[in-house]
């Protein structure tokens, strides 16, 4: 709670300090008199045998070394006199406000300072906690008043050992307090997640019409359900999604534990807490090493939350042994498993926890699964998809060139024919050509494709930007009619202006998860234009060290996402002579390496024997149309060191292809 503290207390620093400062006066008031050696912990979770708490002057903290826990005079005074409870990971949260802490634990060392004014936020909030405690705490006494458990399949001896009750008339206190709204209440399971958070579960058989988005209400700060089950590793731990998940394995099984997150959205949340828990081990010299049963819903978010969790579990910053788990098999989770079929629900767990790496079953039902569904997106090129293996995949694409051939164009019109034939949201990353720059490529190209002997004639980009065309009306009748087919799929491609506000391959990878955690069946082709002028993901890297961490980032968002990605990279200067090959790519080894697929565009003329080859390439560089090749360099899954050639119009943003069936 450290920020927290400071933010709060920025015009009361001082006084904070002195509170700080009187850590000592308060462990002699709570009867620890000797402390220069180890007492018993202060945590009300550990019983702790043998002394294993030290005071720390330098730092005015204490810390067990059981446990643990570290902890100023705020979090002493909250766990011991508020009644606070720990999280998982022993941090200390003020449910009311670190003001209220403050002011309180002033009171009681009667300190003549200054106190903070509670507003009325404050005061609100603190309501609303406090009337959450209630809930929980009387929610318990009534929990045999509903037969929602019941049918839930969950016991009611481990509904006790979780403190879950039920509510016949509850409310939503948030909403009733801030907006003083007469709500009409709803009989509610409820299962606590925090001292002053829980999940609100309706529990009528049927829900009326209206009231469905309403049927599961989190109320307090987002916590995870059973987090405590981090603290130990000797059991495999299964991380489910929902509440009722978390209790369908602990109810069939006492050889595992199980976490739920509460959400997808909380994989962040998970993640901190798992660090917190490691570094505690760490500083105490003792050995971590759980093992993780992902198990989320069957359904598009479930399973790339799933591929999320896997990369960020085996991750270096982790490091833990995962396993992604079908225990559900049918149904959309392991709730709806259980009360299906209890038995062979029962029987899935227990086998995943003595094999949980069922990988050759779950491998033939993924391929099962896709069988009559297209794992590729057309690229609208019919001669290049037809060596992609009908188009672009969920992996990574580089493609390279000198400057000037146009690679950009080329992707660019690819990203079009995606989002007007596929209706695939295309996110385009432009750290060189801004947003209108490349719109009126695109209108330029269309005008060329619509334009006949009856109609204006066809505009180039930089003539769309002056506007000529809008004085002239046969080229403005050709223009909107670009316009109006441009109309139908351009809210498809979102192209992201990074010419003045250079994001990193880090920044990217964010942005395109974010936006699948909101729309789970929306994947789309990321294009990143391009790897060497993105901004570095550390600051201190060499151009060679960016460029690999940016590389393998890419790497990371097509196979954990599931999603083509399109990266566009430079070429070294020694290449701009010769024929394209894996060395023309600048920091060549890793991109090699990380890529897919390793694409290389350029001019047809360059494997010409000519007397002199630099006259010869600049006079390929004239013709109009210019006759270019796309190199397939690399291709894991398909052919390569093969070619598809084109025809390209630079004069008006165009790609023809030259050998079509």
């Amino acid at each position: 709670m450290d920020e927290e503290k400071h933010q709060s207390g920025s015009n009361n620093k001082t006084s904070i300090q002195d509170l700080k400062d009187m850590l000592a006066t308060y462990l002699n008031g709570e009867g620890v008199t000797d402390l220069k050696h180890n007492f018993n912990c202060l945590n009300p979770n550990h019983n702790d045998k043998t002394p294993s708490m030290t005071y720390y002057e330098s730092s005015q903290k204490v810390y067990c070394h059981g446990c643990g826990a570290s902890w100023d005079i705020f979090d002493l005074y909250a766990v011991q006199h508020l009644n606070v409870q720990p999280d998982s990971s022993n941090r200390v949260s003020y449910p009311n406000g670190f003001k209220e802490v403050y002011n309180k634990l002033a009171d009681f060392m009667h300190v003549n300072g200054r106190r903070f004014k509670i507003s009325p936020e404050d005061a609100e909030q603190s309501k609303i906690n406090d009337f959450n405690r209630k809930v929980i705490e009387v929610a318990q006494k009534n929990l045999n008043k509903t037969d929602y458990l019941e049918r839930r399949g969950i016991s009611l001896d481990l509904a006790n050992k979780f403190r879950i009750g039920f509510i016949l008339k509850w409310v939503n206190p948030t909403a009733a307090i801030k907006t003083g709204e007469e709500l009409t209440p709803t009989p509610r399971l409820i299962i606590p997640t925090g001292e002053s958070s829980y999940l609100a579960r309706d529990t009528r058989e049927t829900v009326p019409k209206g009231d469905e988005r309403y049927i599961k209400q989190k109320q307090g700060r987002a916590h995870l359900f059973n987090g405590k089950a981090l603290l130990d590793d000797s059991k495999p731990i299964f991380l489910v999604e929902g509440e009722f998940d978390a209790l369908s394995i602990l109810e069939v099984t006492d050889d595992a534990q199980a976490v739920a997150l509460g959400s997808t959205s909380n994989i962040d949340l998970f993640c901190r807490a798992l660090q917190q828990v490691k570094s505690k081990n760490l500083r105490n010299h003792q050995p971590y090493a759980p093992v993780f049963l992902i198990a989320l819903d069957n359904d598009d978010a479930g399973i790339r939350a799933s591929k999320e969790l896997e990369a960020r579990l085996s991750s270096s910053e982790l490091g833990f042994d995962n396993y992604t788990v079908n225990i559900a098999k049918d149904h959309k989770d392991a709730n709806e498993a259980l009360t299906s079929d209890r038995a062979k629900f029962t029987s899935l767990v227990n086998d995943r926890i003595k094999d949980p790496d069922n990988y050759l079953a779950n491998l033939l039902q993924r391929i099962a699964e896709r069988k009559d569904t297209p794992q590729y997106i057309p690229t609208g090129f019919s001669n290049l998809d037809k060596i992609l293996d009908g188009g672009l995949y969920p992996q990574l694409y580089v493609l390279g060139a000198v400057s000037s051939v146009g690679k950009t164009t080329f992707v660019m019109q690819v990203a079009d024919r995606i989002a007007a034939k596929q209706q695939k949201p295309i996110f385009y990353f432009s750290l060189e050509t801004s947003k209108d720059e490349l719109t009126e490529k695109n209108l330029s190209r269309l005008s060329y494709e619509l334009a006949d002997q009856e109609s204006g004639s066809p505009q180039t980009a930089r003539s769309i930007n002056n506007g000529y065309w809008l004085t002239h009306k046969p080229e403005l009748d050709l223009i909107n009619k670009a316009i109006n087919m441009y109309s139908r799929y351009y809210s498809r491609i979102h192209i992201y202006d990074g010419t003045l506000n250079r994001p990193s391959a880090w920044d990217i990878f964010q942005r395109v998860r974010n936006y699948l955690r909101k729309h789970p069946n929306e994947k789309p082709v990321v294009i990143v234009d391009y790897l060497q002028i993105l901004k570095p993901i550390n600051d201190k890297d060499t151009d060679k060290e960016k460029v690999t961490r940016s590389i393998a980032t890419f790497k990371s968002v097509a196979s954990e996402l599931g999603i083509p990605v399109i990266v566009i990279s430079s070429f070294n200067r020694a290449s701009y002579q010769n024929p394209v090959s894996m060395e023309s790519f600048k920091e060549s080894g890793e991109i090699e390496y990380y890529a897919d697929t390793l694409l290389g565009l350029q001019y047809r003329a360059i494997h010409d024997n000519a007397d002199n080859p630099r006259e010869h390439l600049k006079e390929a560089m004239q013709k109009n149309p210019r006759e270019l090749e796309l190199m397939i360099l690399k291709n894991r899954n398909g052919r390569s060191n093969t070619n598809v050639n084109f025809e390209y119009v630079p004069e008006y943003n165009d790609f023809i292809p030259m050998n079509e069936d």
